[in-house]
Formats: C-alpha cells, sequence, structure tokens
C-alpha cells in the first residue's frame, strides 16, 4: 500500500493534471499509511525480454459507473456481475496456460463473473463511445466512419478465430474487416431480436475459450508499452511480477479477470487523486515472490487494497462503497485451486 501512494505521487509529477488531496483516514481506519512513504525493493532481474512487438495501446474498455450501475459492472447498461460466491469451475493448473481446455475454464469463469451465465449479456453497447461493445474481453467494434480512444478489437477477434479454423457465423465471415452494422445505441437496441444477434450471442458463447486466448494474447503483447506509463524505476517491477504471476499454475485468470473488471491502470481517467486501480497497479504493488500458491495470496492482497483505496477516494456521488462487496466476492475467487483440474470454494 506503501508504494502505491508513491507511485501516485510520481505520477502526477511525471504529467497527470490531478492534485492528490489526502484521504480521509477516518473512512476507512488503517487504510491510508501513516508514516512517510517507502517503496518496496525491486527486483533487478527478468532473465529475458517479457514480449516483443507490443501493439500500440492496451485494448481493455475502461468501466463506466454512473450511481444506478449495477454492482460490480463494467457496462452498466446490460451487463452485471455476481455478489455471492461462483459455483466451482474447473481451473487447471500446469503452470504458463497454453491449452485450449485451460483457456475454457477460464473464459467460463469469467462469463460467470461478467455475466451471470446470460449469453445476451455479451452484446452490450458502450454508451460513452458510441460502439458494440462485446464478449467477455469487451471487445471494441466502431460503426462505419467512427472512432474513438479505444483500439477496435472484435475485427482482429475474428481474424484469430479464422487463423484457429473455427468457423465464423456467416454473416461475420462475409465482414471480418468491416465496420459494425449498427450506426449507433438506438439501432443496436432495436435489432436486439433479430437473428444476426442471436446467431453473435450464440457464436460469443461458444467461444469463451478463444476469447480468453486473444486476450492473454493481447496482454502478453500490451504489456511493454503498458508499463511505459509507469515511472522508470517501477517498469521492472511490474514486468517481474506479471512473468511470475503467468508462471503460477492459475496465475492467468487473476489477471485477465481483474483487468476486465478493473481496467489495465494505463489510463490517466483511471485515477483518484492521482491514484489508479488497474492491473498494473495491482502488479506494481505486489512484494516480491515466488511462482506458486505465494503469488496468488500475494496478487489477491494487491487488489483488494487497489480497490479499497479506490472507493476510499472515489467521489461520494459515485456511491462505489457500494460495489466494494461484490469486487472483494470476486477477487476471492482468485485463489489457488485444491488440487489440479478442481477452483477452490
Amino acid at each position: 500500500m506503501k508504494k502505491l501512494s508513491v507511485l501516485g505521487t510520481l505520477l502526477v509529477l511525471t504529467g497527470c493534471t490531478v492534485v492528490p488531496i489526502p484521504l480521509n483516514t477516518a473512512l476507512l481506519p488503517g487504510l491510508v499509511p501513516q508514516s512517510p512513504p517507502t517503496h518496496r525493493a525491486l527486483q533487478t532481474e527478468i532473465g529475458r525480454p517479457v514480449f516483443s512487438n507490443p501493439y500500440a495501446s492496451a485494448t481493455i474498455v475502461p468501466p463506466q459507473l454512473s450511481p444506478t450501475a449495477p454492482v460490480g459492472s463494467t457496462a452498466p447498461t446490460a451487463s452485471t456481475t455476481i455478489s455471492t460466491p461462483l459455483p466451482n469451475l474447473p481451473i487447471i493448473t500446469t503452470g504458463t496456460v497454453t491449452s485450449s481446455q485451460e483457456m475454457n475454464a477460464i473464459g467460463e469463469r469469467i462469463f460467470r463473473n461478467e455475466t451471470e451465465g446470460d449469453a445476451r449479456q455479451l452484446l452490450r453497447w458502450h454508451s460513452q463511445g458510441n460502439f458494440a461493445d462485446l464478449g467477455i474481453g469487451h471487445l471494441v467494434w466502431y460503426p462505419a466512419n467512427q472512432r474513438g480512444p479505444y483500439t477496435e478489437t472484435f475485427p482482429s477477434f475474428l481474424n484469430y478465430v479464422q487463423s484457429k479454423n473455427v468457423p465464423l457465423p456467416t454473416w461475420l465471415a462475409n465482414r471480418p474487416n468491416q465496420a459494425s452494422p449498427w450506426a449507433n445505441k438506438a439501432a443496436f437496441e432495436r435489432a436486439k431480436d433479430d437473428p444476426q444477434l442471436r446467431e453473435l450471442a450464440n457464436f460469443l458463447q461458444k467461444t469463451l475459450g478463444l476469447q480468453a486466448a486473444f486476450m492473454t494474447d493481447q496482454l502478453r503483447r500490451n504489456l511493454p508499452t503498458m508499463v511505459q506509463t509507469l515511472p522508470a524505476p517501477y517498469r521492472q517491477a511490474a514486468l517481474n511480477n506479471f512473468q511470475v504471476m503467468e508462471k503460477t499454475p492459475g496465475g492467468v485468470y487473476p489477471m485477465l479477470d481483474y483487468m476486465v473488471f478493473q481496467g489495465s491502470g494505463t489510463s490517466s481517467n483511471e485515477r483518484y487523486n492521482g491514484l489508479g486501480w488497474g492491473l498494473l497497479q495491482v502488479l506494481l504493488n505486489m512484494e516480491t515472490v515466488q511462482p506458486g500458491p505465494n503469488a496468488l495470496a500475494e496478487f489477491m492482497r494487491s487488489a483488494n487494497d487497489s480497490v479499497m483505496h479506490r472507493v476510499a477516494a472515489a467521489p461520494a456521488e459515485r456511491r462505489e462503497a457500494r460495489m466494494l462487496s461484490t469486487w472483494q466476492t470476486r477477487i476471492r475467487t482468485y485463489k489457488l485451486p485444491t488440487r489440479v483440474g478442481v477452483a477452490s470454494r
């Protein structure tokens, strides 16, 4: 937690225009450190370059929040998250995730987290960005002649699916690199019962594992660019902790899931009082640990600290305290399975 405070200050000094103000420690006693901030020792070696050929920017869509948003939702107009423990779902624990079985398990778990198992909630319209927001990874698909602050990812996902020799619905196969057929939210909502959208929802539900694999590939490619948003002394620590989590049995699911519902941590819009709460901040605020159960426990601790910081710093009108319990329930699903192939309760 102490390092997080230092990071918030450094980000302000290196370009963030938000002036940090002290949190009210009476709101969450003991949350804010009372001693002068220090930082944990950074690892000095990473062994080998993490990933080459990074994409230009991270592509996870940051959360939309409003006082009326469903608790824990990343898309308040359509998506909800569960507030009770998830059922037992298999998370295979063989180290670095590569198999389709492992990706299917990860995709299914995130699907449950995001939609409570309702495939219709894989189809959303991002009202602030005016684009279709699809699947468990919030894949972006812009209408014709429109672009926004987020990288368009749905056409790339379709190409990825085809590269795996998985057939697309006919109407999608005919337009893999074309614009979304819906010009705006009203057109999208009117089409909710059309055969095309029903087929799209079915396609997205059947490709949960491929979506998880695509998200993992994008995270690997994006990470070197993502860490460039951090002050230079902290970049290596974030890279090191990513590698630790990737080598940890069951470690990819927590990173993907947390980024889906709390963002990557790269956007200056995802800050309160200069402090971020996304995946980068969680990785950075982890203590130095080795791959294994301790890494999962440390990621959970850091993730819990991050959402508590977020709630403590949030403007009162955002009413984010009501979301904390649901967020923490979701974070508790990151613990190590009791044995290979079985998720713990």
